[in-house]
């Protein structure tokens, strides 16, 4: 049973009903998700619902809430998402949505978000519940190998590993009788439980054998596949072999930080030298991440790993942390299965750990940790000898802050704020406290934090509390409220010249140029050598507020050659080269090729694809900054085109609507170059996105029934040069008249513009029947 018919011939449906975007949610929300792309899908799917609800396509919720459900699983989220996937769950069970296919997919969602939660725990329940679904589908649904590994996770857990290898086999071969394609996931399945049972030496030689038939395009089974292998090496004997296979845990994305945390534990309890400090800020972040989630079962365990290796590092304040995290999650676990036990030896065990000397008394330690003798340092030991500096000396404000500054920066925001507390609440009139408690609250995201603090400062720090209202309100978006309390910092301090800047960003915000530029001339003019960056924003700001004379103003400060013979106050429209500009559209970047035509303008010179808004021949404002780094080879630079951040402002919108393509066989150079020429005449644009790569195959090419003459010569003829091209009329000229124009200047081509004709209204079978015939 293919349980996506129903969601292609929806998405067509939708196409040809004008809902286009939503169409294109249908298939691009499981593909981000499956690219590991959580974050946009998280973006997506509230879109996604709100479209489907208006349409009243109940399937369609369901549909969308498994994908939003899978990517959180996926994050390993437990109890944060539990609720959610009941609810999914219960809807997808109501009469109206029952029969929809994705019905099953929540049921998988709701099986592993549980094994998330407390996995042993609720073993038997999730046992059930594949039971029960795998009794009313068959080996044809794509579910049914999905639900089978549900399965083998809840054996595994119940402790029996070796026979969810068999129950894995049986469902293997079931999916064979029924001339169904085995999906390759069971390989990882049945490796996991290989390493569960002891048996690393079977879970390599599974890998090995599979490496053929794995998907190379599945970079969620590649990177299980790599992550298996690491640790099945490690338990094998040979952990160094396993440890070079990881990949930098800053390089993954946060589905394989547990999978990652695990193959390197057991890499460091086989080889102590692999037991880095690294290691152990790995595994706090991913330990964290299963508190924020609720992975109950899954977190405890990498507690203890990090206790146990944080002590063998000297490192008791990490290890005791770990302890503590694990010891709040006991109690939330369904059932216990020796984790109490576990925990409470771990604590005991805390006693033996001793931690490094300190290379000093701890009233030299901050200068001792300026010195070259603490280059390389880990911040681990580092807040363990702060920590006890501390103990030593609790009334030193400079340690306290020094240490506090250390733990935040490790990422423990609230160990960080928890060493300043008392002495910030005891110093209202401490510019140096305050300040430090402010900066580690901003850091740590707790706003509510600051406003309190700005209440309890207030009499004695008046500018100090209305500047860090300012600093809050621009973070949460209240633009408006910015300047305001900028104004309220300059009354109680006129040389506080330097908040102008907020204020101007939040005025840049707002769209507001002029007070912009005016703040950004008042910060310039009480700076007497300003540094470049400062003529930047003024000189952005005015090109917003197309007040070019303070643009050549600053531009002439920068050492920037403009046209000569201008008036100050001419416009500046200027041939800079060609620049991308990375754009974000519907939650994804796009690079846009455009003209610069100024210090800090640009026209665009790209179409956008269809479904995204127009923006050929946009004239625009962009900040000068590099989205990414030229090649520093000089070879590839020469043909290099720098890219730029997206644009912060349009100064003018192009005149055109939506592009339209043609697609199909290229007819000649000649014949192309004439079909454009008449288009750009009319004040029409085209952009050709083939080259000569682009290779369409005639289905019709061979002889009757398929049948021709010489293989060869046949694959020959079939083999064409293809065009693509992108076809954008001016917004006033209306569909129909643009497929006139271009049905007349196509006329005897092997050419087609399906989308082109439905958005006029025409029939679409002629085109439909050249996208079959050409593979388009």
């Amino acid at each position: 049973m293919d349980s996506f018919a129903w969601v292609n011939d929806l998405s067509d449906r939708l196409e040809e009903e004008g809902q286009q975007r939503l169409a294109y949610l249908i298939h691009d929300v499981p593909h981000q998700q499956f690219q590991g792309n959580h974050a946009l899908v998280e973006a997506l799917v509230p879109e996604a619902l709100a479209s489907a609800r208006g349409l009243g396509i109940a399937w369609l919720d369901v549909y969308f809430k498994h994908w939003l459900c899978a990517s959180r699983v996926a994050r390993h989220h437990g109890e944060s998402q539990l609720g959610e996937v009941v609810d999914a769950y219960e809807q997808a069970h109501q009469d109206k949505t029952q029969g929809c296919p994705q019905s099953v997919c929540v049921t998988q969602d709701l099986v592993a978000t549980y094994a998330n939660v407390d996995g042993p725990g609720w073993a038997n329940e999730r046992l059930a519940v594949c039971d029960e679904t795998l009794a009313r589908i068959d080996p044809s649904w794509g579910c049914f190998g999905c639900l089978s590994i549900e399965r083998a996770n809840a054996m595994g857990d119940q402790g029996q590993p070796r026979e969810a290898v068999l129950y894995l086999k049986s469902q293997r071969d079931a999916q064979r009788r029924a001339g169904e394609e085995v999906t390759t996931l069971f390989v990882t399945t049945e490796v996991e439980q290989w390493l569960a049972a002891g048996d690393p030496h079977t879970a390599l030689k599974l890998l090995d054998d599979s490496e053929d038939e794995a998907d190379e395009d599945d970079r969620r089974e590649q990177s299980a596949r790599l992550l298996q292998r690491s640790r099945a090496l490690a338990l094998a004997g040979d952990p160094r072999a396993g440890w070079d296979l990881l990949p930098a845990f800053g390089d993954i994305e946060v589905a394989d930080h547990v999978s990652w945390c695990r193959a390197a534990v057991a890499a460091a309890r086989a080889l102590p030298e692999l037991n880095t400090p690294a290691l152990g800020h790995a595994l706090r972040t991913t330990i964290e991440h299963l508190h924020t989630v609720g992975s109950h079962r899954l977190l405890i365990d990498l507690a203890l790993a990090q206790a146990e290796l944080a002590g063998a590092r000297q490192v008791p304040w990490l290890a005791a942390q770990a302890v503590a995290r694990a010891g709040h999650h006991v109690p939330l676990l369904r059932e216990d299965f020796g984790a109490a036990d576990k925990v409470r030896r771990a604590g005991q065990a805390l006693a033996a750990v001793v931690p490094r000397p300190a290379p000093c008394a701890p009233e030299e330690l901050p200068g001792w940790l300026r010195s070259p003798e603490a280059e390389g340092l880990s911040n681990e030991t580092v807040i363990q000898w702060l920590e006890q500096a501390h103990q030593a000396l609790p009334g030193d404000e400079g340690l306290a802050m020094l240490l506090a500054s250390a733990l935040s920066n490790y990422g423990c925001h609230d160990e960080a704020r928890s060493r300043l507390q008392a002495m910030v609440l005891a110093a209202p009139q401490s510019v140096a406290l305050q300040n430090h408690w402010f900066g580690l609250c901003f850091s740590a995201g707790d706003l509510d934090a600051i406003e309190e603090q700005a209440r309890r400062i207030e009499a004695a720090q008046p500018a100090m509390a209305a500047w860090y209202r300012a600093r809050i309100a621009f973070r949460e978006g209240r633009y408006a409220q910015v300047g305001p309390l900028v104004e309220q910092v300059l009354a109680h301090d006129p040389e506080a010249t330097a908040t102008r800047r907020l204020w101007a960003d939040a005025a840049m915000e707002l769209k507001d140029f002029d007070t912009a530029v005016a703040q950004r001339r008042m910060v310039l003019a009480a700076d007497e050598a300003p540094e470049p960056g400062r003529r930047w924003e003024l000189l952005i700001a005015a090109s917003a507020a197309g007040l070019w004379a303070d643009v050549r103003a600053q531009a002439r400060a920068l050492e920037m050659e403009l046209e000569a013979g201008e008036p100050d106050d001419a416009v500046i429209e200027e041939d800079w080269g060609l620049v991308y500009l990375r754009c974000e559209e519907n939650g994804r970047e796009r690079d846009v090729l455009a003209r610069r035509t100024g210090p800090a303008t640009a026209r665009i010179v790209q179409p956008s694809p269809r479904g995204l808004g127009q923006r050929l021949d946009d004239w625009v404002v962009f900040e000068p900054k590099l989205a990414e780094q030229p090649p520093e080879d000089e070879e590839e630079l020469r043909t290099y085109t720098r890219v730029f951040t997206a644009p912060l402002h349009v100064l003018e919108k192009g005149p055109y609507g939506p592009s339209y393509m043609i697609d199909g066989v290229h007819p000649g150079e000649e014949s192309v170059s004439a079909l454009r020429d008449a288009l750009h005449e009319a004040g029409w644009s085209t952009w050709q996105y083939s080259n000569d790569n682009y290779r369409v195959s005639d289905a019709d090419a061979g002889g009757e029934d398929g049948e021709g003459g010489d293989d060869e010569e046949d694959g020959d003829e079939a083999d064409l040069p293809g065009l693509y091209l992108a076809v954008t009329a001016p917004a006033n000229v209306p569909p129909r008249a643009i497929a006139a124009r271009v049905a007349a200047l196509c006329k005897g081509h092997q050419l087609c513009w399906t989308e082109l004709a439905r958005a006029a209204g025409e029939p679409t079978e002629w085109h439909e029947a050249m996208e079959a015939r050409y593979g388009l």
